[in-house]
C-alpha cells in the first residue's frame, strides 16, 4: 500500500541505485579474479555495496598499502572504461542509455564523470565518496556525513539503498531506509533493517509542498518478510 512521508533530505546510494554499474563492475572483477586467482563466485556474491578499497584489501591481502591504493585506482578506472564501451555499444544498438553505466565507489572526479555519462540528471550538490570516509558501509559514517553536509538531522532523512551493507549503514545511523530489490533479495534487505521495500525507483515519487518535501513510496512495509533482523 502506498505511503507518503515527509523528509528533509533524500540520501541516495549511487552504485546499483541511481546508476547500474553491475555489468561493468562484474566484468572488472572477472579480470582481477584471473590476475589474482580469486574465487569469482565469492567476490560477485559478497563485494557489492562495499568500498573498492575494502574489497581489494579483503580479497587480495598480499598487497601492500601502496599497492592497494594503486589497485583501487586501476579497478575503478577500468570499470569506467568498460562502462563507456558498453554505452557506445548501447547507443549504436538503440539500447537506452543509463541502463549499464557505472558509479564507481570512490573518487569525486570519477563519480561526477560517471554520473554525467549516465544522463541521470544534474550532479548533486552533495557527494560523499570513499575519500570522504574513514569507514565504509555498513558503518553509518557515509550517511551521517551525507546528512551533515546537507544540514539535516539523520532522523529526518530517508536513505535509498540496493545492498545489505548500505541498509545497515543507514539504519545504524538512525535514518529510515527504503530498500530496492534491484540487486538483492527482499528478504535479505528486510533482515538488515529496511523500513520499506520497493521493486525499483519507478515506485518512488517526490513532491514539494511549499518548503516541505514529501516522498510517495509504492512500497511494502518490511514486516511482510519473515526472518531475524541483523
Amino acid at each position: 500500500m502506498p505511503v507518503e512521508i515527509e523528509v528533509d533530505v533524500i540520501l541516495f546510494d549511487m552504485d546499483g541505485t541511481l546508476i547500474d554499474s553491475t555489468p561493468a563492475v562484474n566484468a572488472t572483477w572477472v579480470e582481477f579474479a584471473h590476475e589474482f586467482d580469486l574465487d569469482l563466485d565469492d567476490v560477485l556474491h559478497n563485494a557489492h555495496g562495499k568500498r573498492t578499497v575494502e574489497n581489494i584489501t579483503h580479497y587480495i591481502p598480499s598487497l601492500t598499502e601502496e599497492q592497494v591504493q594503486s589497485a583501487v585506482v586501476r579497478f575503478e578506472t577500468r570499470v569506467l572504461e568498460i562502462a563507456e564501451e558498453n554505452l557506445r555499444t548501447s547507443k549504436e544498438t538503440g539500447v537506452a542509455s543509463g541502463t549499464i553505466v557505472p558509479m564507481p565507489g570512490a573518487k569525486q572526479l570519477l563519480s561526477e564523470r560517471a554520473f554525467s555519462m549516465a544522463e541521470v540528471g544534474p550532479i548533486p550538490h552533495v557527494f560523499i565518496t570513499s575519500d570522504d570516509c574513514t569507514h565504509g558501509k555498513p558503518d553509518p559514517e557515509p550517511y551521517l556525513k551525507g546528512a551533515e553536509r546537507s544540514n539535516a538531522a539523520i532522523a529526518t532523512c530517508i536513505v535509498v539503498e540496493d545492498a545489505p551493507p548500505g541498509v545497515l549503514s543507514g539504519k545504524r545511523g538512525g535514518a529510515r531506509v527504503l530498500g530496492l530489490e534491484t540487486t538483492h533479495d527482499g528478504k535479505r534487505m528486510w533482515e538488515c533493517g529496511a523500513t520499506w521495500l520497493a521493486q525499483d525507483l519507478s515506485k518512488v515519487h517526490a513532491r514539494w509542498d511549499g518548503d516541505h518535501l514529501f516522498v510517495l513510496l509504492d512500497a511494502a512495509p518490511a514486516p511482510q518478510y519473515c526472518g531475524k533482523r541483523m
